[in-house]
């Protein structure tokens, strides 16, 4: 490969700081100037896509900041895919308010947030089977853009369809622009007023609970930015959460992927990093590291999934219609190059934490996409299910049972 494209590599990991978390299949705003996939003969993009897909990120990134700065230069922006809800300093009380629309097997629940003192609405399908008994509740965080009335789980994972026969409620909160599902230190002007870990852990359940008919345990799950927040909640909340699962998500906020990818992803969409958790290293930051403290998952049934640099059938046809394909499939491997290395590092900080009550799938081939996110979707609900029921329930139909389902304590890897 001539020096031009070893370079036009690098430059193009400095762009996964833009997308790592991207939650749809098109990180179409990331320019680079340095490369012009239209210019690249087929056996050069071979080429490219060989090279950047052999290399470790870190040392990537490494090659990046050699370049000139550790926080390499973000040339590209995008607004975020809504307008965060305004703040309105009336609201006081975190409250169910209305069934604002239905779409098949959706609702759309309008409900207030005392904590971001702003309306959120949340995609819910109800249990089918709940008349038979009550259901457990699975959360479901959608990637970056997170959008109202259009997340991810609905017309990407059709998740209605996947979990058609289980007896469990699907919410999916939506409009959380970029932010992480974190509470930020700092409102920021673009992004808004975001609170998103104490709506979802203090205020959230509570109104699910009395809306539907709950047996009290929770999972939660989420792919790429959702992912991520998903497990450190898990961690963080193992009082909450009897399951989690974690689709192409990255865990660590202090290694240098992980910080880079936070501020790529905020400051793309016009917000500022230090809004988030302050400056960088701070014990926000720290916090957030699940990778560095996964203790509080001891008795929580995990799953995660990876893909891994080597394109396959399905992303040849997912990204083949797009303007710009060539460009967006080699983000999308070096995010899931990424996500790769990250699962690894998690796994080994959770063997030498002692927890074995996990279940990961390694894909051979997938990019960072939703075809390759869903890939492992059933392997990872059959995982956590059990998790979900008591000892004298059946898991299929809330009824009473034999107790087989068991309890997560009893979950192996």
């Amino acid at each position: 490969m001539s020096f031009g494209l070893r370079r036009a590599a690098a430059a193009t990991a400095g762009a996964l700081a833009v997308a790592l978390t991207l939650g749809s299949t098109a990180p179409a705003y990331a320019q680079l100037d340095a490369l012009d996939p239209a210019s690249l003969s087929p056996s050069e993009f071979d080429a490219l896509l060989s090279v950047s897909g052999s290399l470790p990120l870190g040392s990537t990134l490494g090659s990046v900041g050699s370049l000139g700065s550790s926080d390499f230069p973000l040339t590209g922006s995008a607004s975020p895919i809504g307008t965060p809800r305004p703040v309105d300093e009336n609201i006081e009380t975190s409250e169910f308010i209305e069934v604002e629309s239905t779409d098949g097997d959706y609702e759309y629940w309008r409900v207030t947030s005392a904590a971001m003192k702003r309306e959120v609405i949340l995609e819910v399908k109800k249990s089918k089977v709940a008349g038979e008994g009550s259901a457990p509740v699975l959360y479901m965080l959608d990637g970056v853009d997170a959008p109202e009335y259009n997340s991810g789980w609905h017309h990407q994972a059709k998740i209605h369809e996947r979990l058609a026969t289980e007896n469990v409620h699907v919410v999916v909160p939506t409009g959380a622009f970029a932010a992480y599902y974190a509470d930020w230190n700092e409102a920021d002007p673009r992004l808004g007023y975001n609170k998103w870990e104490t709506f979802l852990t203090q205020e959230l359940p509570a109104i699910v609970d009395e809306q539907l008919n709950t047996n009290g345990r929770n999972a939660i799950g989420g792919i790429s930015m959702g992912g991520q927040a998903a497990m450190h909640l898990a961690a963080t909340y193992p009082e909450l959460y009897q399951g989690v699962m974690s689709f192409s998500g990255y865990y660590s906020t202090m290694d240098e992927l992980g910080y880079q990818t936070i501020r790529g992803t905020i400051e793309t969409r016009g917000g500022d990093v230090s809004n988030l958790w302050g400056p960088r290293g701070s014990e926000q930051w720290k916090r957030h590291d699940t990778i560095s403290h996964p203790e509080g998952l001891e008795n929580t049934a995990v799953y995660m999934s990876s893909g891994a640099p080597v394109v396959d059938d399905n992303d040849r046809a997912n990204y083949g219609t797009q303007p710009g394909w060539e460009l967006n499939m080699l983000l999308g491997l070096l995010l899931e190059s990424g996500v790769l290395e990250g699962t690894k590092a998690f796994e080994r900080s959770l063997d030498r934490a002692g927890i074995d009550n996990v279940k990961i799938d390694y894909a051979p081939s997938g990019l960072h996409n939703w075809p390759n996110f869903l890939k492992n979707f059933e392997s990872g609900w059959d995982y956590i299910e059990p998790a979900l029921y008591g000892d004298d329930v059946d898991p299929g139909t809330g009824s009473p049972g034999s107790g087989s389902a068991g309890s997560s304590g009893s979950l192996g890897s």
